[in-house]
């Protein structure tokens, strides 16, 4: 595993919540969800193991609900403390936001505006502009 992975796994926690916010589900249907958010295959086994760890704190909790295709499945949904812990996801990735946008704007102005190689319909390095 590189460390772009381990950087990019350690992100996987917040986006749980935010899809368990977003709406209950069970492990399969959350890694096939994660496929938004750049995870197209997303390892199961890790994302077991995060869930397991999630409902160890009390951010999420689980329980066996019937499947109408299957046997039964076991549905997580967020609690309380893990609203409050994606609360502070979100103050944090915020913080992180503008420090990686400032960088990448640093990055070009150091080195110029042509980071694709010359290719005019590549896309951008990043997008929008942080609110001041």
């Amino acid at each position: 595993m590189t460390t772009h992975d381990t950087e990019r796994r350690a992100l996987m926690t917040p986006v749980i919540l935010l899809l368990l916010s977003e709406r209950p589900g069970h492990g399969y249907e959350l890694t096939q969800r994660l496929a938004a958010f750049g995870w197209a295959e997303a390892e199961s086994a890790h994302v077991y193991r995060l869930l397991r760890g999630m409902e160890k704190c009390g951010q999420i909790s689980s329980q066996w609900r019937a499947s109408a295709s299957g046997p039964a499945r076991r549905e997580y949904e967020i609690t309380a403390a893990g609203a409050m812990s994606l609360a502070l996801w979100f103050v944090r990735l915020g913080e992180l936001h503008s420090t990686l946008h400032l960088f990448l704007e640093r990055y070009v102005q150091l080195n110029g505006p042509d980071l694709a190689g010359g290719d005019a319909d590549a896309q951008p390095l990043f997008g929008h502009r942080p609110a001041t």
